[in-house]
């Protein structure tokens, strides 16, 4: 037809991926911003979560610091000490294990999960995880079954 236009209509997997990125904007931690997406089997959202700290709890972005980056605490170790939780279980937390039976989690912001979140993922019965840590960076795909056997491993 003349004078129609043709679009490209987004994936879900980038689509819910931008969202995640979107959720990692509310993080008020001075380190990292990551936001999570949890998608049914329907491709409806389940849940979103960002890393930050708990509820009426005082962040590092309002101390001004970061205890981890002050004392040079690696990524991946001694999670005790920092005051946010991460946006994986931040989620999960406001899922509820019900609604992510069989669900996709889609992170922006890293491209790996800790030893702390794979125990939540597992547990909360995400099927699949889709990871990305930045525009430039691939898309990672990882199946829970992935996550069990390395949790077998350790």
């Amino acid at each position: 037809m003349q004078g129609v236009k043709t679009m490209e209509i987004k994936s879900w997997e980038d689509y819910f991926l931008d969202l995640a990125k979107t959720c990692a904007s509310r993080s008020n931690c001075i380190r990292a911003q990551v936001g999570a997406v949890i998608v049914g089997e329907d491709k409806k959202i389940k849940a979103t979560g960002y890393n930050g700290t708990p509820s009426k709890v005082e962040s590092c972005a309002e101390r001004g610091e970061c205890y981890r980056i002050k004392n040079n605490i690696p990524s991946g170790t001694r999670y005790e000490t920092c005051r946010s939780i991460h946006a994986e279980q931040n989620a999960i937390i406001q899922a509820g294990q019900d609604r992510c039976k069989d669900a996709t989690m889609y992170i922006w912001g890293h491209n790996f999960i800790c030893i702390l979140c794979k125990r939540f993922i597992v547990q909360s019965g995400i099927k699949n995880v889709v990871l990305r840590k930045d525009e430039n960076s691939p898309i990672l795909h990882v199946t829970v079954e992935d996550i069990r056997r390395e949790l077998n491993e350790a």
